[in-house]
């Protein structure tokens, strides 16, 4: 007779570890590049909105200019800033358009107007302004001197030069001048107070 055969059916003890461990290192490896991609897809997105905000900003402010006949650019008395009027040609009339650019809460401002546009006070800009995008910094020199985010560009030119934060990304920087295409008119209304 001969004795009982064991069943090899089951695993062994080591096996098991062994199987354990490898199955340990697979979902370590891939849970690491699925926190990766999510962190790479978060700063896109950050990213994309901030641009995509900077967009608008300098898409508005372009529609606006693009009939101006008159601007007058100025900072306001927080040396950071900027008031920007330009006197518009449109098909019902001519109308005052001003962007303020409000340091005190990183915001730029739009207003339209049939008369004069005066410049608001930082940080207490009314319900008349439509906020056109927040977020909205100056760009800063290599010496840490910031740029005006509006500056006059020649007697009907409007330069922009500003950065979007993006929160914990990286922020968007734009630099780009707008001229008034319309003819030179003395058109009213007096947008210029």
């Amino acid at each position: 007779m001969s004795a009982p055969r064991r069943s090899d059916a089951g695993f062994t003890l080591v096996e098991l570890l062994i199987g354990s461990a490898l199955v340990s290192v697979v979902i370590i490896v891939v849970g690491g590049v699925l926190v990766s991609s999510m962190r790479a897809d978060e700063t896109v997105r950050t990213v994309t909105t901030s641009t995509t905000d900077g967009q608008l900003v300098a898409n508005v402010i372009d529609g606006g200019m693009r009939n101006s006949t008159a601007l007058d650019v100025s900072t306001a008395a927080d040396g950071v800033s900027s008031f920007a009027v330009a006197r518009v040609v449109a098909a019902g009339g001519a109308e005052c358009v001003a962007w303020f650019y409000d340091a005190e809460v990183d915001t730029v401002f739009r207003r339209a107007s049939p008369s004069a546009i005066a410049a608001p006070e930082s940080g207490s800009v009314g319900a008349e302004w439509i906020p056109l995008s927040g977020g909205i910094v100056p760009d800063v020199d290599g010496a840490g001197t910031e740029y005006p985010v509006f500056a006059a560009e020649g007697a009907r030119g409007l330069s922009l030069r500003y950065a979007v934060e993006a929160g914990s990304g990286p922020s968007s920087l734009f630099i780009t001048t707008i001229t008034g295409r319309a003819p030179s008119t003395n058109v009213s209304p007096q947008c210029f107070p």
